[in-house]
């Protein structure tokens, strides 16, 4: 009995214990937590007392997906009271009017002053949590990306991803030159694994280009951008004129997608739905990289006596314009990611931009460096007059950010996915005369709409909001 009255004993000991660490967990479920989000203006700016009331904080669940959005106090200071503990991606945004910035500066701009600020990978899981975060206005440029079309259409009944585009817009008030205007490709980590705190990733997981061999600046993470690909547009500073409230479309094959064509290898590529995609064989400019990619052919190890084949979709479009192609690490054109995981820069080089340094993946220790290791142009950021960052649709498979928030705060994309026909469109922020004025709030996620068909057109269907 006394044995009976022991193990009896013991088994509600045992169930109290678990019971307290169960309810320690929350009950098997994890407590909510406090966050407060404090905004700092960036050194620059910090002396001008710029108003910090009203801003809008956004914060993202990068597991759930869930977000939650307030503002702050007239002390630029957020609370959210009651949040699942997680890892966060959080920003900022605030608009100050154009007088009382103008007022507050001594600076007389004639449009409202918008600063953005962004963190990532945040983790949220102490009792009560404070992060600050630190605003910039980013640099407004004349050229904007109006539209990106980088999702492609359907991959049976459509093109695939051989329709894609770019349209690049005069915002300005003058007559620019296109010459020697340069489109690129960040380079950057495409996945979701948590790799640092391994050699060569910041916390956010995304590259340390501090660590790569050969580095030779400081603030390698914070003043440049780093290119995958590289195109020019040619000439020699005033062949290509845009007035004001025009646009160029660049194309990675300028060919008439919704009606079949010859390939470069004698056979045919049919349409099943032109109304899926676009024509772009009356585009401004053309990524043709076949004679690119002759020039750099290396037979590999296995087949010395490889003789190069040209990609039979990259064709050549005599009527249209050819982009000088500076560097594409790899591929065989032009290609957008259409899942979403990229980011686009333009940008006026003050030199030759084959002189640019490039330096290898800053993952890559010395010991592996050969000459066949595939390098990065290193762009300064001071040069970049637009640049758009675009992520994946669903929040939760999106991938470390790779663009400075003084370049593009937040990311877009567009809203169904990948081979949807649809195309990022930048917004109109007003009209002057027959003029659009786009917006260009340095926040991507805030300036551009879904596009439910690409328009190459140029014409005023292709804004429609």
């Amino acid at each position: 009995m006394r044995i009976q009255k022991l193990l009896l004993f013991l088994c509600v000991s045992m169930l109290a214990i678990s019971s307290c660490r169960k309810n320690d967990l929350g009950g098997g479920s994890a407590k909510p937590v406090a966050l407060t989000v404090r905004l700092q203006y960036g050194d620059d700016v910090s002396a001008l007392n710029l108003p910090k009331q009203n801003a809008q904080i956004k914060i993202t669940n990068t597991t759930s997906g869930t977000t939650n959005q307030v503002t702050t106090n007239a002390e630029g200071v957020a609370t959210f009271a009651s949040i699942a503990p997680g890892t966060y991606t959080i920003t900022a945004s605030i608009t100050i009017p154009a007088a009382t910035y103008s007022s507050l500066s001594g600076t007389t701009v004639d449009e409202d002053v918008v600063f953005n600020g962004n963190l990532t990978a945040q983790s949220i899981v102490q009792a009560t949590n404070e992060l600050t975060i630190q605003l910039s206005a980013g640099r407004l440029g004349d050229w904007v990306f109006k539209q990106i079309y980088y999702a492609g259409s359907n991959t049976s009944t459509g093109a695939a991803f051989r329709d894609q585009f770019v349209e690049i817009y005069n915002n300005s008030n003058q007559t620019l030159y296109a010459d020697s205007l340069c489109f690129g490709q960040v380079y950057g980590v495409n996945n979701t694994t948590a790799n640092y705190p391994n050699h060569g990733y910041l916390s956010n997981n995304q590259y340390d280009w501090s660590q790569a061999v050969g580095m030779n600046v400081s603030n390698a993470n914070q003043n440049y951008v780093y290119l995958r690909s590289l195109y020019m547009i040619p000439g020699t500073g005033t062949r290509y004129p845009v007035e004001p409230g025009k646009s160029i479309i660049i194309a990675q094959t300028a060919l008439d997608h919704t009606n079949p064509y010859t390939m470069n290898d004698g056979l045919q590529q049919g349409i099943t739905n032109p109304a899926l995609t676009v024509n772009l064989a009356n585009a401004d400019f053309e990524t043709y990289l076949v004679d690119y990619k002759r020039a750099t052919y290396v037979p590999p190890a296995n087949n010395p006596t490889a003789q190069f084949s040209p990609y039979k979709w990259d064709l050549n479009n005599p009527a249209v314009t050819n982009m000088e192609v500076i560097y594409l690490n790899s591929g065989n054109d032009m290609v957008l990611d259409n899942l979403g995981r990229d980011a686009f820069v333009i940008f006026k080089p003050t030199k030759d931009p084959k002189t640019f340094p490039m330096f290898p993946e800053p993952t890559v220790l010395a010991a592996n460096i050969t000459a066949t290791t595939e390098r990065f142009y290193q762009i300064p950021d001071s040069l970049v007059v637009d640049a758009v960052e675009i992520q994946r649709t669903v929040e939760t498979q999106r991938v470390p950010k790779r663009l400075q928030n003084k370049l593009d705060a937040g990311p877009a994309n567009v809203t169904g996915g990948q081979y949807t026909s649809q195309s990022l469109v930048r917004k109109t922020a007003r009209t002057v005369g027959t003029r659009r004025v786009l917006r260009d709030t340095n926040n991507s996620g805030n300036d551009f709409f879904t596009k439910q068909k690409a328009d190459p057109s140029k014409s005023e269907a292709s804004f429609a909001e």
